[in-house]
């Protein structure tokens, strides 16, 4: 689910902010005085709402990053000294192929108290144009160019990794976002939080099949029969598919399970009503096998009422079901043929 409601969203601001640049090799690495955004502050705060969505993650014990951020929360004075431990925390383990960026940090406030935002930004080369009025010959203006390398850019794709953290006496709050990775975000990011995951991919992986499954037997007079008549084997199939899970557009799993649904359909609706009420709606993660056992038994119904219950892995030459034909084939000995009496209820004279 969103990490900050509306509310806390429209009240949001920005009380202190640095920045200093960081890059795979010591020589991009460049501490920076902080700064007051003035008239530049709404895009910041646009920036930080842009990952208001993500994986859920706790602190473990005695990491340095919350320790550095509850003095910062202690003490205002203190945020100079300790945006530099984290910046040169974060430049160390900010190696290998990882691009040269910014790595801002802001002490924000909002209507419930104060949160912290950390944002790695890529270096985007931009070039700028502007046109001179003077130098056409054609009396037309004459365009100029200019290559700008160090840049913040509205570009999601710009903002790489983020995380939004809120240090609460009740349990604190972790947000972490990864644009190249949103499944299973960096080793080196993760490591310099000191984090853990809140749910492992596996308790995803059947939470979201629980949902769903519940969602369906909901709607199931609206959804698609020819899904309903085998979803058991749709959702394990697809739990075995090593596939993906995008928290910012989660219902595409429900639309992998039934077919196309329009974004309004009251399925999408109650779906994302669902994952938000079970605290996982965000949350981007691989789809684990070992999640979910096979079906050990296959169900077959007729519409006159005939009930079929065999071992799933039971040869085709032994049952087989033809859904199209409507003809169920069993080859096997009978070993019981008789009635089920019922002897529940009272005998009437």
């Amino acid at each position: 689910m969103a990490f900050l409601t509306e509310q806390e969203l429209e009240s949001l601001r920005i009380d202190q902010s640095v920045f200093h640049i960081v890059g795979p090799g010591e020589e991009h690495f460049q501490l920076l005085a902080a700064f007051d955004p003035g008239r530049y502050a709404p895009f910041f705060l646009g920036r930080v709402r842009s990952v208001n969505s993500g994986n859920r993650y706790d602190f473990l014990e005695d990491a340095p990053v919350r320790a550095q951020l509850a003095r910062i929360s202690r003490d205002k004075s203190a945020f100079q000294e300790e945006s530099e431990k984290l910046a040169t925390a974060f430049n160390g383990a900010h190696g290998g192929s990882t691009a040269v960026g910014a790595f801002l940090i802001f002490s924000l406030s909002c209507s419930t108290g104060r949160l912290f935002a950390l944002l790695k930004f890529e270096d985007e080369k931009v070039l700028s144009y502007d046109y001179d009025v003077s130098r056409g010959r054609s009396g037309k203006p004459k365009p100029t160019f200019g290559e700008i390398e160090r840049t913040f850019v509205q570009n999601r794709n710009a903002l790489q990794k983020a995380a939004l953290i809120k240090l609460r006496k009740e349990g604190d709050e972790i947000c972490v976002v990864d644009r190249q990775n949103p499944q299973r975000p960096a080793a080196y990011f993760e490591q310099f939080l000191l984090v853990r995951r809140l749910r492992t991919e596996e308790e995803l992986t059947k939470a979201i099949i629980d949902v769903t499954r519940n969602i369906a037997q909901k709607h199931k007079d609206i959804l698609p029969q020819e899904a309903m008549k085998n979803l058991a084997q749709r959702l394990y199939d697809a739990s075995q598919s090593s596939g993906s899970v995008d928290g910012e557009n989660a219902e595409n799993w429900l639309k992998s399970i039934f077919g196309p649904l329009p974004d309004d359909s009251p399925v999408v609706t109650d779906f994302k009503a669902r994952l938000k009420r079970e605290g996982m709606a965000g949350e981007s993660f691989v789809l684990q096998k070992n999640a979910i056992t096979a079906p050990r038994n296959r169900r077959v119904e007729t519409k006159s009422g005939v009930k079929l219950t065999f071992p799933a892995g039971l040869r085709p030459s032994v049952i087989s079901v033809d859904r199209d034909k409507g003809e169920i084939i069993i080859k096997d000995e009978i070993t019981l043929d008789d009635f089920e009496l019922n002897i529940s209820g009272r005998v009437r004279s």
